[in-house]
């Protein structure tokens, strides 16, 4: 019976090498995307901010250049990842547009919150009872309440 048992156990050694003989060396090769990442139409950066992270990520450093873009640019990670592989590659974004002569977002006139207003706010609040987002959006576009404010104004409602 032991004798059998070697046997056999010879025999399997004989069959995986000739297995792995015959497979060959095997090269690895990198993980590929099932998708490219692309990034965002529309993109503006500063040449200063490109420059910056196109030089963080050259230096081997890909995930520090995401975390400095995402922080700078105020981006999601995928996309500031897209960005920095953009950049790697050699793509160049525009610059943002200089400001413009209007009055900034803070200065803008409250104005009244009218019975139109009201009813709008009123639907938007019953739709999505738990977040609101759409209301307080609403809210703050229309009379240039902050956040909290809106928020107590809607939960007075």
């Amino acid at each position: 019976m032991l004798i059998l048992g070697l046997i056999v156990i010879v025999i399997l050694a004989l069959v995986m090498s000739y297995l792995v003989i015959r497979q060959g060396p095997q090269t690895r090769t990198a993980p590929t995307f099932s998708s490219p990442l692309t990034p965002p139409p529309g993109v503006r950066l500063g040449r200063e901010l490109q420059e910056q992270v196109r030089d963080i990520a050259t230096r081997g450093n890909t995930d520090q250049a995401v975390k400095h873009l995402q922080k700078r640019a105020s981006l999601p990670i995928p996309q500031a990842t897209a960005i920095v592989y953009a950049l790697q590659a050699g793509q160049v974004f525009p610059e943002p547009e200089p400001a413009s002569t209007a009055a900034p977002s803070h200065a803008r006139r409250r104005g009244p919150v009218d019975a139109e207003l009201l009813s709008t706010l009123r639907s938007l609040v019953n739709q999505d009872r738990l977040r609101r987002t759409a209301a307080i959006r609403l809210l703050k576009d229309r009379t240039g309440m902050n956040t909290r404010d809106a928020r107590r104004f809607l939960d007075a409602l």
